[in-house]
């Protein structure tokens, strides 16, 4: 089912992408079987960062701004934003707890959806905004 499911997320996140200040790909990770409590250690583990540096974000807030601010003149973005809609769609339907989480502090800021699979192994999708 794992397997699936990652094969499934990559097709929806193909040619996906996050638009800043500059444009970033989506990328799945396999983050294994983290405990709800632990989550926001582990990301800060794997970023090297400070769990005060993590902020969480209203997850419909998050796809909403992503959709409300694309261009309606640039096809490009308005693809873009279908595809976002697709994905939130997506996950809303198969998985609970889905987060956002935002590493503030830099001008380079990972934005990590995560969620968790039925055996409780938690999946990220990762990118990252440019703030200057």
């Amino acid at each position: 089912m794992e397997n699936q499911i990652l094969t499934e997320l990559a097709e929806k996140t193909q040619g996906l992408f996050y638009f800043s200040e500059s444009e970033a790909p989506l990328t799945i990770e396999n983050l294994g079987q983290v405990p709800k409590d632990e989550l926001r250690m582990k990301l800060a583990q794997l970023y090297s960062e400070t769990p005060g540096t993590l902020k969480t974000i209203d997850q419909e807030a998050f796809f909403e701004k992503i959709v409300g601010t694309a261009d309606p003149g640039d096809q490009v973005m308005v693809a873009n934003a279908r595809k976002f809609t697709a994905l939130h769609t997506y996950l809303k339907d198969n998985f609970s707890d889905i987060q956002v989480t935002r590493i503030e502090g830099g001008v380079n800021v990972p934005i990590i959806i995560t969620f968790d699979l039925l055996d409780n192994t938690c999946i990220a999708i990762a990118t990252y905004a440019i703030e200057t």
